[in-house]
């Protein structure tokens, strides 16, 4: 079964706040880049919500994805209806792409 997908206001919040709504002069990705980038592509992954593993609750699911610019970030969805899917939170480390660049080969 294929779920209609949505993300929840506090995720765009969450993002805009986290991001910002312009890219920086120093290049770093904008909220339009997250909501295009890595929020698009949990939207396609959670379609297919019954396939995807869970932990305890059946009706929650993570989802990782990893991006070039924004590193792993974990979605959390909830299913919140038959075929309907709710992302209700992400979560990212800004300091990735630091770390790794300090560790040795």
């Amino acid at each position: 079964m294929i779920h209609e997908v949505r993300a929840a206001d506090s995720v765009y919040h969450l993002a805009t706040e986290r991001f910002g709504e312009q890219r920086t002069v120093e290049g770093a990705p904008s909220e339009y880049d997250f909501v295009a980038g890595p929020l698009a592509a949990a939207i396609f992954a959670f379609r297919d919500f019954e396939n995807l593993s869970y932990d305890v609750v059946s009706s929650v699911r993570t989802y990782t994805i990893v991006d070039p610019f924004f590193g792993p970030v974990v979605f959390v969805a909830v299913r919140v209806a038959v075929g309907i899917v709710e992302i209700v939170g992400f979560s990212d480390d800004p300091d990735y792409w630091t770390t790794i660049d300090q560790d040795p080969e």
